[in-house]
């Protein structure tokens, strides 16, 4: 890369920082902001996939379509676990069978 280069790209770089900075701590969310990526909870892809098998699923069974779809490893205690507060609160999961779980019809 020339000189030029290699210091337009650090002035960009540079430009681009200062203004998200200015934009976080003026509170500003213009339009002309690109919109962030939101990261799918763990939550969201277990609901996910068991809205597209439309039957309970065995926690082990999510898990492993969550990989293939989402291309992301869940740790299963943290997911039954996950699960089981929703279930407690009234939300989202039912269990039908011991790490078994289905979506709460409405």
């Amino acid at each position: 890369m020339k000189e030029q280069e290699i210091f337009l790209e650090y002035e960009k770089r540079v430009a681009e920082f200062k203004l998200q900075l200015i934009r976080k701590l003026a509170g500003s969310s213009s339009a002309h902001e690109k919109p962030e990526h939101k990261r799918t909870s763990n939550i969201e892809m277990a609901a996910a996939v068991l809205k597209a098998a439309g039957k309970p699923l065995h926690v082990s069974d999510v898990i492993d379509e969550v990989k293939q779809r989402f291309d992301v490893m869940l740790d299963r205690d943290s997911l039954s676990s996950a699960i089981t507060k929703q279930i407690k609160k009234g939300k989202r999961f039912v269990r039908v069978a011991p790490n078994t779980f289905d979506l709460r019809s409405i």
